[in-house]
């Protein structure tokens, strides 16, 4: 059996039309279960907490949660410029700098009664410091591009992340590009889809998005973060091995 996560990334009271177009998409295919990747404070200027209608249509889903950041925004970085264009909000955040970004974070969170256990970094992109502050937080597990990290028990599980770009140019070739890598990761197993909400701003990707859900719902079965980082998912059931990092050095005062 090969499963797939669903996932709709940037979720936030700023895209809230393109939020309803993208979940008209999903109920139009069939797709019952997804992830929904949620930004606190997208730019700094749109907290939850401010869209009480937001947070109640969030919670109304009953779908999984992630949180996505805080505010999803960074200075443009020359390093991180095939992947993002001021969008890696922790990549180049100092342990300072990323320790109050998640906790800004929880506290929104929390405030709103969402319940979060497992985190997805703007674009992809981490840090030295993040793994050890999320599990410091009592976080699950991070999802990275090609991967989900396990923060209990450090392991990493193989999971390919299919995706447009909604950059100029770029836009355009992974139009072209996205079919052609669902057939090269079809046998992975597991495998997932990230739906972007500027995706739903263009009606070529909704249209492709729209093919390659139907044929996901046929091929694979949905899971959710959650599941594959439980016991009984897609990794061993022991606990209680903290990642190698700045936690552990006892400078920090944090052994």
């Amino acid at each position: 059996m090969r499963y797939a996560i669903v996932e709709l990334h940037d979720v936030c009271p700023y895209y809230y039309d393109e939020f309803c177009a993208c979940l008209d998409l999903l109920n139009s295919v069939g797709i019952k279960k997804y992830s929904l990747l949620v930004v606190p404070n997208f730019h700094n200027q749109f907290p939850l907490y401010k869209n009480v209608h937001f947070v109640k249509v969030l919670r109304s889903l009953n779908q999984e949660i992630i949180l996505h950041g805080y505010t999803h925004k960074a200075p443009v970085s020359l390093r991180h410029i095939l992947h993002t264009y001021g969008e890696g909000e922790f990549g180049a955040a100092e342990l300072v700098q990323t320790y109050e970004a998640l906790t800004r974070a929880m506290d929104i969170m929390q405030a709103c009664g969402l319940e979060v256990q497992t985190f997805v970094p703007p674009a992809w992109i981490s840090n030295p410091y993040l793994e050890d502050i999320l599990y410091a937080f009592g976080f699950l597990g991070l999802g990275y591009r090609d991967f989900i990290k396990n923060l209990e028990t450090n392991q990493s599980i193989p999971s390919k992340s299919i995706t447009f770009s909604n950059r100029f140019g770029l836009s355009y070739l992974s139009i072209k590009a996205l079919p052609l890598l669902y057939r090269l990761f079809y046998k992975e197993d597991l495998l997932r889809l990230a739906l972007h909400m500027k995706d739903m701003r263009d009606k070529r990707k909704i249209a492709l998005w729209r093919v390659l859900l139907s044929k996901l719902k046929k091929d694979r079965r949905l899971t959710s973060y959650g599941e594959v980082l439980g016991k009984g998912g897609f990794t061993p059931a022991f606990k209680g091995v903290q990642p190698a990092g700045w936690l552990g050095n006892p400078a920090f005062g944090m052994s």
